[in-house]
């Protein structure tokens, strides 16, 4: 739920994206795009999805929201069918924010690492703590070594039970955008509202 006017101008304009303005003008032999040649580009069936996840990885590591729909004004003027389309576009906008972290899938999240990291970070701690202040090592060392066995197996479950959670909800949040994009499509088509009044 881009906004391609407004991400044509932010590419061209804030350094934040020239990453892709740079990509794009190399594509295009070094010469500088227009706002509207930027804009072609983003809709190039071919090209635009690789610019398109570009800007959407820059702005959910920027901490901006990709969703750059904005609240739709209903009114009695509205037909039913327009109240409706518009009150569900809403609802899809809200819900869509929501789980916006989860946008893309769970292989291309941190979870690995993270949690790998909590693994390695808590065995250390284990091994510290009673190599420094204990004689369990000498004593009972199978004790020690079941702990670490422990952190592993602990490590693993949380890993693939935090992934097919992200799965989970990562379809959720596909469904949602497939959902608004065909309730903004029938909305157009009713004259609900212009395309202009559909995004911030």
């Amino acid at each position: 739920m881009i906004n391609l006017q407004k991400a044509a101008a932010q590419i061209r304009s804030d350094g934040l994206f020239s990453p892709i303005y740079d990509k794009m003008r190399e594509e295009a032999g070094g010469r500088d795009l227009s706002v509207e040649e930027i804009r072609e580009l983003l809709q190039d069936p071919v090209k635009s999805q690789d610019y398109l996840d570009t800007y959407r990885r820059i702005n959910r590591e920027s901490d901006i929201s990709n969703i750059q729909l904005k609240e739709l004004s209903i009114s009695e003027a509205d037909s039913r069918e327009c109240r409706e389309l518009k009150r569900r576009i809403n609802a899809n906008a809200d819900r869509l924010r929501a789980l916006e972290k989860y946008g893309s899938s769970a292989g291309e999240s941190a979870y690995s690492i993270w949690i790998g990291s909590l693994a390695v970070f808590l065995i250390f701690a284990i091994h510290n703590y009673f190599g420094l202040f204990t004689n369990v090592y000498h004593t009972r060392p199978y004790l020690i070594f079941g702990a670490y066995l422990l952190v592993i197996i602990w490590a693993f479950r949380f890993y693939f039970k935090t992934m097919k959670n992200h799965e989970r909800k990562h379809r959720r949040y596909v469904d949602i955008h497939a959902e608004t994009h065909s309730l903004v499509r029938r909305a157009l088509a009713l004259n609900c509202f212009r395309r202009a009044d559909l995004f911030d």
